[in-house]
């Protein structure tokens, strides 16, 4: 698998007219085609069929024989797209129906009027997350894009992104991405994708303020919530495998070249199986879901796009670098001391510019619990200042699994003490929603300036 070094290009890539057309030759190829013909004698006639450039796709393709200016794939899709009344929407709908080879990859637009039971679950700094029913679903169980389902009901999760009314290609851009994994994805199941990674079904949008909604599965809690519910009874054992499945997410996305750019407890989605009462974690907000309404996210000066929340920001982020596939590690990092505290790191500080300075200068969470052989280890190692000396997703997958047989060997007693466990109350200046950190960052980079300079002239004096 060819990989690229440049994400951008790729997302930017995906629907110019360059990509409808790229790899194709303006050839005609003659193929032999078999048709079924029902005659007294059930003997099968054979026709000639030559292929052509398919006016909407440009991809050399057997004709329709509905149309023989366009190819059999588009006219089905034609038939079958509901329009939104918004080109940038149905040009993204129509080219994963058209171009994707994985079915899980394929998405759609569904009419606002098709979900009901529509609840307010949650809220993030780009966005709000709904509970709702889609009735008529056209998703089968295992998750896959299918027509000729009927009288289907569904529950699902419904994205709402702020201050998304004016769509460009930008606001797609969570999606694009979705969609560039399904398409490279180096270890898929049957269905053609990843049980680590969360998957999206399609999207619609608000009637009132037309706001961008993207349409996924529903699940009943993530990672924080896993973590506080029932903290001291979640074993060593399962909280390594939590761990291995976030681990797994993030490789598969990283061999794909793709950079989460906001991991934390929130965005670790946990599949809840009643049936076989076992939890799966689950990798959600690939990318960028932000409003680019609200900032230019095409702006190649990465400092203007940083965001997030704070303790789980890469200290090199926090100064104005670029995100890399360090800094998604240096998040996991974080969320291995939440698993091991049962607490989210620096609940107890403010998160300010100060923070933000200090993390920049080395601070990270205190360790104050056991845990088992080799896993404060690998996390210093995850968090480490230097992101060139943090361990690759594959590195610390194997590692994980070597904790995993010691600690299936050497069980870890969780030993209880008022300095772990979920808080009864947090910080209210203890911000865990993703935002902007540009301004922030700009301020904290002013003061360690002033306070440098301040140094530097009070060693002058007694030189």
């Amino acid at each position: 698998m060819e990989k690229s070094t440049n994400i951008k290009h790729k997302i930017d890539f995906l629907l110019s007219n360059d990509a409808l057309s790229s790899n194709q030759t303006q050839k005609t190829i003659k193929i032999k085609k078999k048709y079924d013909v029902l005659s007294s004698s059930h003997q099968i006639q054979k026709t000639f069929k030559i292929k052509k450039k398919c006016s909407e796709c440009n991809k050399i393709r057997t004709p329709s024989d509905e149309n023989n200016q366009i190819c059999y794939t588009c006219n089905k899709a034609k038939k079958r797209i509901i329009p939104s009344g918004n080109k940038v929407i149905d040009d993204f709908i129509k080219y994963t129906q058209t171009n994707c080879a994985q079915r899980i990859g394929r998405m759609m637009f569904v009419p606002y009027e098709k979900f009901r039971n529509i609840k307010l679950i949650g809220e993030g700094g780009f966005s709000k997350i709904y509970k709702a029913t889609w009735i008529d679903s056209k998703i089968s169980e295992e998750g896959i894009l299918n027509y000729y389902l009927q009288n289907e009901s569904k529950t699902v999760a419904l994205k709402k992104i702020n201050n998304s009314k004016n769509i460009t290609s930008k606001e797609l851009t969570e999606l694009k991405l979705f969609y560039l994994y399904s398409l490279n994805v180096t270890k898929p199941n049957i269905y053609g994708f990843h049980n680590y990674i969360n998957v999206y079904y399609g999207l619609t949008q608000d009637p009132l303020t037309q706001d961008l909604i993207f349409i996924m599965p529903y699940y009943n809690s993530d990672l924080s919530h896993y973590i506080i519910k029932d903290f001291f009874n979640i074993n060593w054992y399962h909280k390594l495998n939590r761990l291995k499945e976030i681990i797994n997410s993030l490789n598969e996305i990283h061999e794909v070249d793709i950079i989460h750019r906001d991991l934390h407890s929130g965005n670790i989605l946990i599949d809840e199986n009643i049936l076989t009462k076992k939890n799966l974690a689950k990798l959600c907000d690939i990318g960028i879901s932000k409003s680019a309404t609200e900032h230019d996210l095409s702006n190649d000066n990465e400092e203007n796009n940083i965001y997030g929340i704070i303790p789980y920001v890469a200290p090199e982020v926090l100064r104005g670098k670029n995100y890399t596939k360090a800094s998604d590690v240096y998040s996991f990092g974080m969320i291995m001391w939440e698993l091991m505290v049962g607490r989210r790191p620096f609940w107890d500080r403010n998160h300010n510019t100060e923070l933000i300075i200090e993390i920049s200068d080395g601070l990270r969470p205190p360790i104050i619990t056991n845990a088992p052989k080799g896993y404060i280890d690998l996390m210093k190692e995850c968090w480490h200042s230097d992101p060139k000396k943090r361990p690759k997703t594959v590195e610390i997958l194997k590692k994980i699994d070597e904790v995993l047989v010691n600690e299936q060997e050497n069980k870890t007693e969780i030993i209880e003490s008022s300095d772990i466990g979920p808080v009864t109350t947090n910080n209210p200046d203890a911000i865990y929603k993703s935002r902007y950190l540009s301004g922030m960052i700009k301020s904290a980079a002013s003061k360690r300036s002033l306070k440098s300079q301040s140094i530097t002239s009070k060693l002058g004096k007694y030189l």
